[in-house]
């Protein structure tokens, strides 16, 4: 009788973890934060308002692609002044896919300051500026009330870039 019982229990266990809810957002290594809408009227221009408030600059706004772009502004907690965030939107019939890339500046061994520009994901590894601009996404993302939120990867080449400063190529 009782491997009768432990048979059932055993059953119904491996059911209750075969029945897990798969919408569940798989954030290790994601690099989009995507927002589902049942609709999207208005949000345009709330989320525009939105960056501006938070104190990003416009750098570009198309409508008709749905493209809104910002230029790089300081991270919030950044451990430098030049520690910038660009924060990158995509409309697509009801839904706003959040991506972003952070700069930073590096010393190198010849003591030229390069510029490190790096995609935003969310890895529990990676620099503390790359984390602080994932929850950044994630506070802007939430201030719009999405009915839920999902989560991609997007294979993205060349994830750290090292940028020639300013000073070196023009002195």
């Amino acid at each position: 009788m009782s491997k009768l019982y432990l048979s059932f229990f055993l059953l119904l266990a491996g059911v209750s973890v075969l029945a897990q809810d798969t919408t569940a957002p798989i954030l290790n290594k994601s690099n989009r934060i995507i927002l589902h809408f049942t609709d999207t009227t208005g949000k345009f221009m709330q989320l525009t308002r939105l960056l501006i408030d938070r104190g990003y600059d416009i750098e570009m706004k198309d409508r008709e692609l749905g493209i809104l772009r910002t230029k790089p502004s300081p991270l919030r907690g950044g451990y430098a002044f030049s520690d910038q965030l660009e924060v990158k939107t995509l409309f697509r019939d009801s839904t706003i896919t959040f991506s972003g890339v952070t700069y930073s500046e590096s010393t190198g061994h010849d003591f030229v300051i390069y510029q490190v520009r790096n995609e935003v994901s969310y890895s529990k590894t990676m620099y503390r500026n790359i984390m602080l601009s994932w929850e950044e996404l994630g506070k802007i993302a939430e201030l719009l009330k999405p009915a839920f939120i999902t989560y991609s990867t997007v294979d993205v080449t060349r994830k750290a870039q090292r940028i020639e400063s300013w000073y070196r190529r023009h002195n």
